[in-house]
């Protein structure tokens, strides 16, 4: 079973408890998760961490994760101020960019 899971335009961190819980929910049934960030305004460190969170706790279950579009130019640059793309590999690229470089 696959979970959709689109995150709230406004996210920030007094809202992001509910993007967190529909993750935790999801990958605890061991579904395979779509997330569409899409929609989120203002992207910052905590929605970036709570991505990758979700990323690791999938690979160690055996659970697909995947970003239901390429990262948007402002998740690109949230991505960039916070140093995650500095370090990215292979894996990284088409997660975040369905193996197509950032513009």
């Amino acid at each position: 079973m696959t979970t959709a899971i689109v995150a709230e335009r406004d996210l920030s961190l007094a809202t992001i408890d509910r993007l967190a819980a529909a993750l935790r929910e999801a990958l605890g049934r061991g579904d395979a998760v779509t997330l569409d960030l899409t929609h989120v305004a203002g992207p910052d460190l905590a929605l970036l961490q709570l991505v990758e969170a979700g990323r690791r706790q999938a690979e160690r279950d055996g659970v697909d994760v995947a970003l239901a579009a390429p990262a948007g130019a402002a998740l690109v640059r949230a991505l960039e101020r916070a140093g995650f793309t500095a370090g990215f590999d292979a894996t990284d690229h088409d997660f975040w960019f369905h193996g197509d470089p950032p513009r």
